[in-house]
């Protein structure tokens, strides 16, 4: 009985994953992969819909590619993205590939978005997190790539540069 108790507090302490990380700032990514693929990848400037929990902190652009969240330094923002595809019957995928900062430090190095261990139900690279470590202002480029179809399955890969302000 001890012994699995120890193990239980070894398990508890070492490893943080997405299980045992909290994000303060969630920003979700909704990608209309109908017309993502109706684009053929090409000049998306809508179908893509971001939202954070930060509106009562000042974040603005919410449901567009322009999404600017407002966060306090220290925070740690966790990002999903997720299709719409009729309820998930015809098996489309999104995932996060990887981010680059255009403009700005608010997550620095130390704080650059990482993959986290897949959600329940979602795909590897489906969720990151990052942290602000930084006061100031960030335009950051998120890149993901949306997989359609299930007998010859096609993807695109999509980037766009949402804003991150850290106070």
């Amino acid at each position: 009985m001890a012994t699995k108790k120890a193990e239980a507090q070894v398990t508890r302490v070492s490893g943080l994953n997405a299980a045992t990380l909290k994000p303060q700032t969630s920003i979700t990514i909704a990608v209309d992969t109908a017309y993502v693929a109706a684009q053929q990848g090409q000049n998306v400037s809508k179908g893509i819909y971001m939202m954070d929990n930060k509106v009562h902190s000042g974040s603005t652009g919410e449901g567009t590619l322009e999404l600017s969240t407002v966060t306090n330094v220290g925070s740690l923002i966790g990002f999903n993205v997720v299709p719409i595809d009729i309820l998930g019957s015809f098996g489309d995928e999104v995932v996060i590939t990887g981010f680059q900062v255009s403009n700005g430090s608010v997550f620095t190095a130390a704080g650059a978005p990482k993959m986290q261990p897949a959600l329940p139900g979602e795909p590897a690279g489906a969720y990151w997190i990052g942290q602000a470590l930084h006061q100031g202002s960030q335009t950051y480029q998120i890149q993901i790539k949306v997989t359609v179809g299930q007998l010859q399955p096609i993807s695109y890969f999509i980037n766009w540069d949402p804003f991150i302000t850290a106070k």
